[in-house]
C-alpha cells in the first residue's frame, strides 16, 4: 500500500510540477521544422540539417521533456520505409527530465550534421533522400507527444570538369561561361601572344592574372598563381569560365598544377 502511494505521489509530481504554466496543446503551441542547408549536396561530403521549433502560442511555454534525448533525426531514401541513418543510434542520453524555455515568437534552433554514412558506416549512394526530424516532449500529462516535420534532399555525384581547348572557349563563349573546365597549355606569364584578340585587353580581373596559351589560343587565368618556377612549362588548370565587362573570356583558377608528362 505504502509503495502504491509512494508510485501515486511521484506520478503527480511529474504531472504537475512546480510553477506550472497553463495547459496548451504542443500541436497548437509551437511550430518545428525541418531544413537542409542544402537542397543538393555532393556524393561524401557532410549534409546539415537545420532544426527549428517556434513558440506560437501567445504566451511563454516550457517544453518538458522525458530524458536528454529532445528530438531525433532519421534520413530514408526515397521510395524506401527502413531509413538510412538514424542521429541517436548509439548516443547515449542523460535519463533525467530536460526542458526548454521559449518566450512567445522566440526559435530555439539545433544543428545535426550527417557525414553520408549509413547506420552501418557504408557510404550511402546518390539519390533522393528524406528526411524526418521528430520533436520528443511530453504534454502535460507526462504523456509522449511526437511533432514530426520532412523534407527533402538529394545527393549527387560531382560534376566532372570538361576539358576543352582554350580555341573552344574563345569562339563559342557563351557554351562555356559558367562551366567548369580543365584547361592545359604553357604557362606564359604575363606576355600574352601579341595576335590572340582575347588577351589583347590585358589583365581582366588583377594585374596579378597570368596567360595560359595552348596551340588554340591564349586566356587570362585569375584566382591562383601558376606554380613557381614554372613559365614557359605545361601547366594544368581547372576553374569556372568567366566572361569580363569587356567581354573577354578567363578562366577563375579553382588548381593549377604542372601538368603530367605527356
Amino acid at each position: 500500500m505504502r509503495r502504491l502511494a509512494w508510485m501515486i505521489a511521484v506520478a503527480v509530481v511529474v504531472a504537475l510540477p512546480a510553477g506550472a504554466q497553463k495547459p496548451f496543446r504542443l500541436q497548437q503551441a509551437v511550430q518545428w521544422q525541418v531544413v537542409p542547408e542544402l537542397r543538393v549536396v555532393e556524393v561524401g561530403k557532410p549534409v546539415v540539417f537545420i532544426l527549428e521549433v517556434r513558440n506560437v502560442s501567445g504566451a511563454p511555454i516550457e517544453l518538458r521533456f522525458s530524458s536528454g534525448k529532445q528530438y531525433d533525426v532519421r534520413v530514408y531514401k526515397q521510395g524506401e520505409w527502413s531509413e538510412r541513418w538514424q542521429w541517436s543510434r548509439g548516443k547515449s542520453f542523460t535519463m533525467a527530465y530536460s526542458s526548454i524555455r521559449l518566450n512567445f515568437g522566440e526559435v530555439k534552433r539545433f544543428r545535426v550534421e550527417w557525414n553520408q554514412k549509413d547506420n552501418e558506416g557504408r557510404q550511402v549512394p546518390p539519390g533522393d533522400y528524406r528526411v524526418d526530424a521528430v520533436l520528443l516532449p511530453v504534454n502535460p500529462q507526462g504523456r509522449r507527444e511526437e511533432l514530426k516535420a520532412s523534407t527533402s534532399f538529394s545527393i549527387r555525384a560531382p560534376r566532372q570538369a570538361s576539358n576543352p581547348r582554350i580555341g573552344d572557349l574563345i569562339n563559342k563563349p557563351d557554351r562555356w561561361v559558367g562551366e567548369t573546365v580543365l584547361l592545359e597549355g604553357r604557362n606564359a606569364g604575363w606576355q600574352p601572344d601579341p595576335n590572340c584578340p582575347n588577351c589583347a585587353g590585358g589583365p581582366p580581373v588583377t594585374r596579378s592574372d597570368w596567360v595560359l596559351r595552348d596551340e588554340t589560343g591564349c586566356i587570362y587565368v585569375t584566382g591562383m598563381h601558376a606554380p613557381a618556377n614554372t613559365h614557359g612549362q605545361r601547366v594544368s588548370v581547372e576553374g569556372i569560365v568567366r566572361r569580363g565587362r569587356r567581354g573577354q573570356t578567363y578562366v577563375e583558377a579553382k588548381q593549377v598544377l604542372l601538368a603530367s608528362p605527356r
